[in-house]
């Protein structure tokens, strides 16, 4: 978009090893051909065989050089004329059953009883972290732990004691609380976890889950998984299966919705997991909460007290709590996914493992700091709550389903049933009121009777709506292609012919 200073930065078009080298991430792989006749993997200098592989990620410095002074940098809610309220719960901590407890401290003490008498202990810290923040929620099919040598061979590091499926959980017991009151509300919830079985398929949770919240009344779950549609249809998938076949929950890995996917019809995303990734966990935070969502959207986080879980949670809010201080506008995920960095939260814990040090506060510090609403939300879990009350537009809807008989005329009324609801809530639609938080019609009032036909009430109805012009908003944002004098000698500043330009305010 901006060749000139493409030029004036050195670049020709065809420099993409060069751009790579100075702007991207290489990844430069060395084999070694060593005494034993093998090849061993190392990121060294001087061996036999060396491969490169470009991996994905900028430079920050490709923002600052390039494209800051060419960017209108807005925020969602700037260009969100209404917004609807984003709730972000935080992190519900919750006491392990006393015999997980036992189980999850003997793997604990497994690992590190390894990573000091084991020479290659040091290899072991990946999955101590890995297994820690993934046992407690599987302790049913979870399989052994082993490491391989240099012989072939392979060492057990810890067996893991298995407990009876027939037990419920008190982190489950905890999503059922949440689930139960959403879907009380009338509300679809997405479900993130992230052991899905695609290495080990013992370590899937997602079958147990899906049983788990199959026992709450009105509960219907589906698993959306990898194979289970592609992946330009996965927004269709889940709209059919909330809105056409009924489902109000669906349980998926965050990794698969983490961009390009709108979660509308889904408001409440519960992390039941969490991946390591803060890019990844940031951005599917925000898949429900999009132009066009008409629902408040919660967001709730569950972990287990004094595991790696509780670790993570602390890790968790002190990068929201960092957000926050800058208008979470410019944060560290966003940093993370220009520099390709994936794996941030796991480096934390390992650093906090190996200096023996606590990760507490962060999230007591979030509860403090968090809205009176997320407050609210928190306090009312698995509480007997009063019956719900429906919405203006869903009692018109229902009315509209036994009144109208005509189906045209029905589905006319039905594409129009949010815009009419607006106005009877105004006040601007005779026979039709709202008292309380009720819908009163009077089609005597209207029309002199009660038996009213189809046709009379759809113009009755349209009325409001077409004798109401849709306000044109303050702010447009047009996109012209820019046509240059090609006789006139063009100044340095002046745009080049066939580039985009954004005309803000005529």
């Amino acid at each position: 978009m901006f060749p000139t200073e493409m030029v004036q930065a050195g670049f020709k078009f065809s420099d993409v090893r060069s751009w790579n080298e100075q702007y991207g991430n290489i990844e430069v792989t060395t084999i070694s051909y060593e005494e034993k006749g093998e090849y061993s993997n190392k990121l060294s200098r001087g061996g036999v065989k060396r491969t490169e592989k470009i991996l994905p990620g900028i430079s920050p410095f490709v923002f600052s050089k390039f494209l800051m002074q060419n960017s209108l940098l807005v925020r969602l809610v700037d260009v969100w004329p209404d917004p609807v309220e984003l709730v972000n719960v935080p992190t519900i901590l919750v006491e392990m059953d006393e015999e997980l407890k036992e189980s999850y401290q003997a793997m604990e003490r497994d690992f590190l009883r390894a990573i000091e008498s084991r020479e290659d202990g040091h290899k072991l810290y990946l999955p101590l972290t890995n297994n820690g923040v993934a046992f407690a929620d599987n302790p049913f099919t979870y399989p052994e732990v082993t490491v391989k040598n240099e012989d072939g061979t392979r060492d057990l590091i810890w067996m893991p004691k298995r407990l009876d499926e027939d037990r419920l959980l008190n982190k489950e017991r905890k999503l059922q609380e949440i689930l139960k009151d959403e879907i009380a509300e009338g509300r679809s919830s997405i479900v993130y976890v992230r052991d899905t079985g695609s290495s080990v398929e013992g370590r899937d949770i997602q079958p147990r889950l899906q049983h788990v919240i199959e026992q709450i009344p009105g509960a219907k779950v589906a698993i959306l998984r990898s194979n289970t549609t592609k992946t330009d249809e996965r927004s269709d998938w889940l709209k059919r299966k909330v809105e056409q076949e009924g489902y109000n929950v669906i349980i998926v890995s965050q990794e698969l919705v983490k961009v390009g996917l709108d979660l509308l019809c889904t408001p409440t995303l519960i992390y039941y997991q969490f991946s390591w990734s803060l890019f990844t966990l940031n951005q599917s935070s925000r898949r429900a909460w999009r132009i066009g969502q008409t629902e408040e959207c919660r967001i709730y986080y569950l972990a287990y007290k004094d595991t790696y879980q509780d670790a993570m949670a602390q890790l968790i809010a002190q990068k929201n709590k960092a957000a926050a201080a800058i208008n979470g506008e410019l944060s560290s995920d966003g940093l993370s996914a220009m520099l390709g960095d994936e794996g941030d939260l796991q480096a934390m814990l390992i650093k906090s493992i190996k200096s023996g040090e606590k990760l507490k506060g962060s999230t007591e510090a979030w509860v403090a700091e968090t809205s009176d609403r997320a407050r609210e939300l928190l306090s009312g879990i698995g509480k007997k709550k009063a019956p719900r009350i429906p919405s203006v537009s869903e009692q018109f809807e229902s009315w509209l389903n036994t009144q109208i008989e005509s189906v045209p005329t029905r589905n006319v009324l039905l594409r129009h049933c949010e815009k009419i609801a607006e106005f009877i809530q105004k006040g601007a639609v005779p026979g039709f009121t709202v008292k309380g938080k009720y819908l009163e019609i009077d089609l005597v009032d209207v029309f002199g009777m009660d038996h009213v036909a189809d046709a009379y009430i759809l113009n009755h109805l349209m009325s409001a709506v077409r004798g109401k012009k849709e306000e044109k908003s303050t702010l447009e944002t047009k996109v012209v292609e820019v046509k240059v004098n090609t006789t006139k000698k063009r100044k340095a500043k002046d745009p080049i012919a066939g580039q985009l330009a954004f005309s803000l305010f005529d």
